[in-house]
């Protein structure tokens, strides 16, 4: 028991060192939507053009050792859930051992998709950046219509991203909570499982009660039964 809940306190450790290093991830993706040179394009001064460029540099370098923290912090949690909690639930044969199991491999599920749905948001953001990196000279915009109409798109398309993002982290929050409820609620059906086996004769009261709702059933069906065959015989005959 002892060596379980010690494990649970480091999977709660990292559980919460995950979820800090995430949102930090997704404020650096929004971070290098800010920070893009096509944000940047009235700009009129290499000096400028140059702090532009190196806020690029440095935001890139800080999002690939965020990414590989975040990593190095999945792979603990994954090594920590399958080789240590769930070998010694196995051993207790207690069923909240199994479930805080079950719900720290959910966790580590949600958090993985998470990070790799904010990675790839990021990776694409480099890649129009990389797209319309043409859209500024030397520090001075360049009047070509053409190129004003795909800026405009992507700006319309980066909002409508933004949106659904928003959406899903909202629908994300929604099912997390719907989780946690769950998890709480099969607690408390275990426990009057518990209660029940340990309390005499409340078995029994469980028991008359499923027969009486059994013998009710079914003699609302045989009701049911007999007035179609009525029906039938008034109609046919």
């Amino acid at each position: 028991m002892e060596e379980f809940d010690a494990l649970r306190r480091e999977a709660t450790k990292l559980e919460r060192s995950l979820e800090d290093k995430i949102s930090r991830y997704h404020l650096l993706a929004q971070k290098i939507q800010v920070d893009s040179p096509l944000n940047h394009r009235s700009v009129s001064s290499s000096s400028g053009g140059l702090d532009a460029a190196e806020s690029g540099t440095n935001t890139t370098s800080e999002e690939n050792l965020l990414a590989n923290e975040i990593n190095r912090t999945l792979s603990q949690m994954n090594d920590l859930i399958n080789t240590k909690m769930a070998p010694v639930a196995e051993r207790s044969n207690k069923a909240q051992h199994a479930l805080l199991v079950k719900r720290y491999r959910e966790i580590l599920f949600d958090s993985t998709n998470d990070f790799k749905k904010a990675s790839a948001a990021i990776h694409r953001k480099r890649e129009s950046l990389e797209l319309f990196s043409g859209a500024t000279t030397n520090g001075m915009q360049v009047e070509d219509p053409a190129m004003e109409q795909l800026l405009r798109e992507r700006n319309a398309i980066g909002n409508s991203i933004k949106s659904a993002t928003s959406v899903l982290n909202q629908a994300s929050d929604i099912r997390n909570e719907i989780r946690n409820q769950g998890v709480a609620l099969r607690g408390v059906g275990t426990k009057v499982l518990n209660m029940a086996g340990k309390i005499p004769g409340l078995n029994g009261i469980i028991d008359n009660i499923r027969r009486r709702r059994g013998r009710d059933d079914m003699i609302v069906s045989v009701t049911i039964a007999c007035c179609i065959l009525f029906t039938l015989w008034y109609v046919l005959g």
